[in-house]
């Protein structure tokens, strides 16, 4: 069940823990903080400790990772999606778009340690979900010799949660770039920007929905719409909000409150 190197990377994590819980009683710590993580009592120096858990969790990550790819071996994949004989390793033959939406997540947190916190934690959210998935597409590619075997293997591990996080990452991207703007235009302009962008999507949806597009053309409508909306949001954060006054009602009724005091 267990791999070579899922064994090696399990011994770690636990050595790590067991390091965590020894480093954080020798500086002060309580034992069931310490086991708990800080959950009851103290856990001692809180670097020290916060190291030593990180490295355990991600050595604990990385063998459950090797368990579940079964490191690669071509004989297990082949077993895992019904071929009866293992098939012959060869280089992918698909691009992947990964990289530059690799390079968005860069400018995004470039973006966000020069004006917005929100586009810093976008930026770093989206190089942790291209990390993950150009590293099992790079892995998955190279499973077996046969494509279409490689691109189920690919969706059985990834399909369950890979729709979702996407899904919920686009609308972020979307609703931070695009706030960004409607709060830097006027009134007037806000509502015309919204309306352009609304018929934007729109018409890509109905685009896509009615011509059946190729892969190349979706890509680039979405990478389209990524660069537009950075685009949007550098400058909306540059120019920053718009003032916005109070009605009149709203200072007749400051003046009144001040009479009464008075």
């Amino acid at each position: 069940m267990f791999t070579w190197g899922s064994r090696n990377l399990f011994g770690v994590a636990l050595l790590a823990y067991v390091g965590a819980i020894v480093y954080g009683l020798s500086t002060g710590g309580h034992l069931i903080g310490t086991l708990s993580m800080g959950y009851k009592f103290g856990v001692g120096d809180h670097v020290g400790y916060t190291i030593l858990m990180g490295a355990m969790f991600v050595t604990l990550l990385l063998g459950i990772v090797s368990v579940a790819t079964r490191e690669g071996n071509s004989e297990d994949m082949s077993e895992l999606v019904g071929v009866d004989h293992a098939l012959a390793v060869r280089p992918p033959a698909r691009p992947a778009f990964w990289g530059p939406l690799a390079a968005f997540g860069l400018a995004c947190v470039a973006l966000g340690v020069a004006t917005s916190q929100a586009f810093l934690y976008l930026g770093l959210v989206v190089l942790a979900v291209t990390v993950l998935e150009w590293t099992v597409l790079a892995w998955s590619d190279r499973a077996t010799g046969d494509a279409a075997v490689n691109s189920i293997i690919r969706t059985r591990f990834l399909s369950p949660f890979e729709v979702p996080i996407l899904a919920l990452l686009g609308i972020a991207v979307v609703v931070l770039g695009l706030s960004r703007v409607l709060l830097a235009v006027s009134a007037a302009g806000s509502v015309i920007v919204a309306s352009i962008v609304a018929l934007f999507v729109f018409g890509a949806a109905v685009f896509i929905a009615k011509s059946r597009a190729p892969r190349p053309i979706i890509s680039a409508i979405l990478a389209f719409g990524a660069v537009a909306v950075l685009a949007g949001g550098i400058v909306g954060a540059a120019v920053g909000e718009r003032d916005f006054h109070h009605g009149e009602g709203d200072a007749e009724e400051g003046d009144h409150a001040e009479e009464g005091e008075g």
